[in-house]
């Protein structure tokens, strides 16, 4: 299942990837379904399965063909924008399906989700709650909220992709969110069924969330004597990756989720709880596959150039990311040197100060996780067209699930 050598050839399943650049082309992103099933079910049995909500955080990767498999397993999605709204429902959910986060709501979002009935408003400042209240009573409707709150617990994570301390942008203080909700009758277009939290992103020790258990158990207890009462807590996502390592199960790299949703149901069983997992099930279901356009060398630095780019893999430039890179064809003498794209920028970095093997020009590689904030971060920086996505099926097959994008679809926003 996945990503391996046979015959020191790298396959996905049992597609050898040469077959994969003939057809396609590179640069390709290319999905293992039956990794993406893999992930959906481990969540669904340990969650779902236990009485959770699941709403997959699309941002991660919103290709339709994605979502609309997740939807089978009975997730629902976590949306932050109007375009993820559309999205949503072209890829068949319904607006009682949805929750939308998001710390900056324009006007004609809330708009466009009351119209669309969705079943939660994650509402993350007091600016916010005043303008959908605003608007649910231009519209006569009743708008549902969860207060995300800012626990201020340290995710142990990059400073980018942390989300629940003080200085990160997300959420509001305790003491806003009490005054909000002992004051709730100065909001009668608004129904306060609850909280949300999300700590952040790429968690792979389980303390932080065991953290985030007790600290809403504490927290709504608190309310509770207030006589605030609430039906549903969302915990939010963040479970992590193995990007070291990237052909690893995702039980072994989280081997917690299970005791996580035990931990939390026996502490905040009384709500109703959710969670929006998102990069834990799509990060290592794809690498990217890129040609080797040749080496280089500057003094004693060694350099592999190839045609992927940080347009189609952001995050090493962004985060200084790991991404495991992989010959296709296995290779035994390695030197240490640097994977770099072809854009004009000195960050255009894939790996950088990394044993590599000795690659030469036409030679296939594969770029590991680019799942998850890849083709979703992708860009056309360079007027490089946004890279194909193609899905390796359970059975074999190969399928475009989204295709090149040509140089008259670059062009076609400047014809006003």
């Amino acid at each position: 299942m996945g990503f391996s050598y046979r015959h020191n050839r790298l396959h996905c399943d049992e597609v050898d990837f040469q077959t994969l650049a003939r057809q396609y082309g590179t640069p390709v992103y290319v999905y293992s379904e039956s990794i993406l099933r893999r992930n959906a079910e481990v969540i669904k049995t340990c969650f779902i399965d236990d009485g959770f909500d699941v709403s997959y955080a699309m941002k991660a990767n919103p290709n339709p063909e994605i979502l609309s498999l997740f939807k089978t397993y009975g997730f629902g999605v976590d949306i932050v924008s109007a375009g993820e709204l559309q999205m949503a429902h072209y890829s068949g959910f319904k607006g009682s399906e949805i929750n939308f986060a998001g710390v900056g709501k324009t006007q004609a979002e809330l708009k466009l989700a009351l119209e669309n009935e969705i079943d939660h408003f994650n509402v993350e400042s007091q600016f916010e709650l005043d303008q959908l209240e605003t608007q649910a009573a231009l519209m006569g409707r009743q708008a549902r909220v969860l207060l995300r709150l800012n626990p201020d617990i340290d995710p142990q994570t990059h400073p980018h992709i942390s989300t629940g301390l003080k200085q990160n942008k997300f959420g509001m203080g305790s003491e806003l969110v009490s005054h909000i909700l002992t004051h709730a009758r100065e909001y009668p277009h608004i129904q306060f069924d609850g909280l949300h939290c999300h700590i952040g992103s790429q968690i792979t020790n389980p303390q932080p969330f065991l953290d985030l258990i007790d600290y809403l158990q504490r927290y709504t207890n608190e309310l509770s004597q207030s006589g605030v009462k609430l039906s549903h807590l969302d915990l939010g996502g963040g479970f992590g990756v193995n990007y070291e390592n990237p052909f690893e199960d995702i039980l072994t790299t989280t081997p917690y989720l299970e005791t996580y949703a035990k931990s939390a149901k026996a502490k905040l069983g009384r709500y109703k709880l959710h969670i929006q997992p998102g990069r834990v099930l799509v990060a290592n279901s794809a690498v990217l596959l890129s040609r080797v356009l040749g080496v280089k060398e500057n003094g004693d630095h060694y350099f592999v150039v190839i045609d992927g780019a940080t347009t189609d893999l952001i995050r090493p430039a962004l985060y200084n990311a790991y991404h495991h890179i992989s010959p296709c064809e296995r290779k035994e003498n390695t030197r240490l040197g640097d994977v770099v794209g072809p854009v004009c920028e000195s960050s255009d970095v894939l790996a950088k100060n990394r044993e590599l093997p000795e690659f030469n020009s036409d030679d296939l590689l594969t770029v590991a996780s680019a799942g998850a904030y890849a083709s979703s971060m992708g860009s056309t920086y360079n007027l490089r067209p946004r890279s194909p996505e193609i899905l390796v099926g359970v059975d074999g097959s190969t399928r475009l699930i989204r295709r090149r994008q040509t140089f008259e679809e670059m062009t076609t926003l400047y014809q006003i």
